[in-house]
């Protein structure tokens, strides 16, 4: 018993030494970009941060509850994308708001029980069966609804529309809002829920959580559905804010990245069992201001995906030293 404990501690130390060299590394780049990025340090340019990072907290939150259960979601970008298009058929056909984010939370709900159902019952490992879904959701929405189109366009006088990329109150927008309601319920869930324990359980080991009794399987249902509904909010704002549903989102697989750099670089590992809400605010503020000091320094797409890219070599290579695999992990199959 002492020896467990011994190396629990000795597991979470490891962690928070991820989490300190991020945030050193952070207020480092705010520095410079400060000193030497005319504009970066500014009221204005802190509220597009905020903004611009809203869906990827969102991402964060859906992505991190999937990975403390020791799961891996592929498919949430393509699902992101779903449901905003979804969403935007209805609205653009002047379906009622309600009735159509009703129906609309419905279809996402569907998706990540199917999800839920290959990798809990079917057992298939989540990363191909997250992988298999966001194919045939790409596919299907692109040729049986788009017509091959890779772009379709919102309706900008909506209300719905003004409403998730205006302010709810002046200098607070409603992505700010909904992203703090998002970790807000992330960490209800983890933290103030059967569910929550359940899943902390599953990822710190999966096979005794499911020898002990826990409800391994509902929790499943309960995980994937969550981040399916999150990936369709996280889609409702990037579409508002841009006025169009880019399916290139996903064929690129940029944003997909960014959302599992998030999660490794606050902290989480991807073997599960540990992690929430300050891991990915911690994993997201990096991100966020490295982004936003490219941006406005004209580094170009490329250039920065070649050092997002750097940056998630590393992360997952610190990840693998701080919290190496376990017999249990390789086992199970699920990364």
């Amino acid at each position: 018993m002492a020896e467990m404990k011994s190396m629990l501690m000795t597991d979470n130390n490891r962690g928070k030494l991820l989490e300190i060299v991020v945030v050193i590394v952070t207020v480092v780049l705010i520095a410079a970009f400060s000193v030497s990025v005319d504009g970066f340090a500014t009221l204005g340019n802190l509220q597009v941060i905020l903004s611009n990072s809203a869906s990827l907290v969102i991402l964060g939150c859906a992505m991190a509850v999937v990975i403390i259960s020791r799961g891996l979601d592929l498919s949430l970008i393509a699902v992101m994308i779903a449901g905003a298009t979804t969403f935007s058929i209805f609205i653009n056909a002047d379906m009622p708001v309600l009735i159509a984010l009703s129906l609309t939370v419905l279809a996402m709900a569907m998706v990540g029980l199917a999800n839920a159902w290959l990798i809990a019952y079917v057992e298939i490992p989540a990363m191909l069966a997250t992988l298999a879904s966001a194919m045939f959701v790409v596919g299907l929405f692109r040729f049986a609804i788009l017509r091959g189109e890779f772009l379709l366009l919102l309706t900008k006088s909506n209300p719905a529309v003004i409403f998730l990329s205006g302010e709810v109150l002046p200098g607070l927008s409603t992505p700010v809002v909904l992203m703090g309601l998002a970790m807000l319920a992330t960490w209800f869930l983890l933290r103030g829920t059967s569910a929550g324990r359940t899943i902390y359980a599953m990822g710190d080991n999966f096979q005794a959580a499911r020898l002990t009794g826990l409800p391994v399987r509902t929790t499943t249902i309960v995980v994937y559905v969550f981040a399916a509904l999150f990936a369709l909010c996280a889609g409702l704002v990037t579409s508002a804010a841009s006025g169009a549903v880019d399916f290139r989102t996903v064929t690129n697989g940029t944003l997909l990245f960014e959302v599992i750099l998030v999660v490794v670089l606050g902290g989480i590992p991807l073997r599960g069992g540990r992690g929430g809400v300050r891991n990915i605010i911690i994993g997201v503020a990096l991100i966020a201001v490295l982004r936003n000091g490219m941006t406005l320094m004209n580094f170009t797409s490329q250039t920065q995906d070649v050092l997002k890219g750097l940056v998630l070599i590393v992360a997952i290579v610190a990840d693998n030293y701080l919290n190496p695999r376990d017999t249990e992990t390789d086992t199970v199959g699920d990364l």
